[in-house]
């Protein structure tokens, strides 16, 4: 029988003539009837053809629900939802995870076996990487639509269930949402539906809605975010665009670090250290030129509302009235040269004396005296004086190609070696050769054989939780959970996944290690040892 960690139980809903609706009609479970009742108000896919998902927690076990409807003649006959029955949410890390039920669940259909057994978790998560980087780079993209949800979460402590009304894909929006929370808050909806009809059913913390329903089915229990509409002008509404846009450019886990918030730091200072950091000019993208206006982020796509590229703190600073091409660029002259100036030769084959010549010169000509003393001559090449006027240029003019083609190299290779600096630099965040240290562990886990073995491995991994973000650590850690059922016993595991998800906890030490051979310890064993001797002495006398 499949461990608890590597088995997940099945639910096949389909439309039942019978029950005049949906109801089960295959499962891995011998019995049905009360998660058919519970998971009834839950299982509507919505009138559009597609996938929703829905991830509840239900008696104390995750639930992931994949709804599909196909279209047709009859729509009711071409709906179906999965249901699929994971771990029990009191576990660390219960699976099926936030981020594996967005990536994975549209697809886990397929996966059904033939016979009613349950499925096997590691060929579920099996794809997940690929599925996960392509949400990344779509959220990314579409950041900044998230910033009301965002605000809202802010203002209620994320202590408050949410209802939105959203135009765009629900599941990247929600993929957004919770690594952008976890990070702010240091805690993420983890029940969701991607669609509901209307917002009354409680047992999820944010439900997406195609539209508003009437006003009689106001939820009362929920607030309602609109993302179709402008966010709030206050300081929770500055955090929010600040923080879409450091998503966007990759940067929020940095703007984290530099606020000093931590896993220990309580919700209250994390929004007061994130408002001093929202209010820092450093914050803002340093790459971009400092002119009155800024080009739009190339991830925002067209029409997508404001780029993430273009958030300021509010009040917004004084705009200059003229346009960014009223001031030259790289130096030019403001004036437009004269007819005469026009029709004189190039600044590169100019007399130094040359009228005509800009008060900048180019950086091959100030790079002359440099090349002459690397050369060892005591001063750079001059033309003679007594020269005819046409060798004089001549001269001149081979003079600047060439220190001209020597700066150009000098360029190229300070731009080759700052690529390589930044490609080692990149290596080494990475790990060896390139590879994602945590792959590195998974395919030592892999190929361990004994309790050993794994052990080893896992202090190497505890190691690495530590300088990871909690969102990071949450979302890969379960990946090592088949292998550890398969060299460990159940009732270890459980202890070492809550060890690796609190990295910062002291380690505590297990009997028969080497503690016993601290210098105390062997103190302690040789006064007993004494006692003992003393005591056998006096009892033979």
């Amino acid at each position: 029988m499949m461990g608890r960690y590597s088995s997940i139980d099945w639910i096949q809903f389909e439309w039942d003539n019978k029950r005049t609706g949906l109801g089960p009609v295959r499962s891995s479970l011998p019995e049905t009837a009360g998660w058919y009742h519970q998971l009834g108000p839950w299982l509507d896919p919505g009138p559009a053809p597609g996938v929703s998902v829905c991830r509840l927690v239900v008696d104390g076990r995750v639930v992931v629900l994949a709804r599909t409807r196909t279209g047709g003649s009859d729509s009711r006959r071409t709906i179906q939802v999965q249901a699929y029955l994971g771990g029990s949410a009191s576990l660390p890390s219960p699976m099926p995870n936030v981020r594996q039920a967005l990536a994975l669940a549209p697809g886990w259909a397929s996966l059904l076996p033939a016979d009613d057994v349950p499925l096997d978790l590691a060929r579920m998560i099996e794809p997940y990487s690929e599925a996960g980087a392509a949400l990344d780079r779509q959220a990314r993209a579409g950041a900044a639509a998230l910033a009301p949800i965002v605000s809202e979460a802010l203002r209620s402590r994320g202590r408050t269930a949410l209802s939105v009304a959203s135009g765009g894909d629900a599941v990247v929006q929600l993929w957004g949402l919770v690594d952008i929370l976890d990070l702010l808050l240091g805690h993420y909806p983890e029940t969701f539906s991607t669609y509901e009809s209307d917002d009354l059913q409680q047992g999820a913390e944010v439900v997406f809605l195609q539209g508003w329903p009437g006003p009689s089915s106001r939820a009362s229990r929920r607030a309602r975010v609109d993302l179709r509409a402008p966010d709030q002008a206050d300081r929770y509404g500055d955090i929010a665009a600040m923080a879409v846009a450091a998503y966007a450019r990759k940067q929020l886990v940095a703007v984290i670090r530099r606020a000093g918030i931590t896993d220990a730091t309580p919700v209250e200072e994390r929004i007061r250290l994130l408002e001093t950091v929202t209010y820092d000019p450093a914050t803002t993208d340093r790459s971009e030129p400092a002119t009155p206006t800024r080009r739009a982020d190339p991830a925002t796509p067209a029409g997508g509302g404001a780029s993430a590229d273009t958030w300021a703190p509010r009040p917004p600073a004084r705009e200059s009235p003229y346009p960014a091409t009223r001031t030259p660029a790289s130096g030019a002259p403001s004036s437009p040269p004269s007819a005469g100036s026009a029709a004189s030769s190039p600044p590169a084959s100019a007399p130094a004396s040359s009228p005509s010549q800009p008060a900048s010169r180019p950086a091959a000509a100030r790079s002359q005296p440099a090349r002459a003393a690397r050369s060892g001559d005591a001063e750079p090449r001059k033309v003679p004086a007594t020269s005819p006027p046409e060798a004089q240029t001549e001269a001149q003019t081979e003079a600047q190609t060439e220190a001209q083609t020597e700066a150009q190299t000098e360029a190229q290779t300070e731009a080759q070696t700052e690529a390589r600096q930044q490609e080692k630099r990149a290596q080494g965040a990475r790990g060896p050769a390139g590879r994602d240290v945590f792959e590195l562990f998974q395919a030592d886990l892999a190929e361990a054989r004994t309790v050993k073995e794994a052990m080893e491995i896992l202090t190497d991994v505890r190691v690495w939780t530590a300088t990871r973000q909690p969102s990071e650590v949450r979302n890969r850690i379960p990946d090592l959970i088949p292998d550890l059922e398969r060299l460990l016993p159940d009732n270890h595991i459980n202890p070492i996944l809550r060890d690796l998800l609190t990295p910062d906890a002291p380690q505590k030490k297990g009997r028969g290690g080497s503690d016993w051979l601290e210098p105390r310890w062997l103190m302690v064993a040789v006064a007993l040892a004494l006692v003992l001797v003393l005591q056998i002495v006096i009892l033979f006398r």
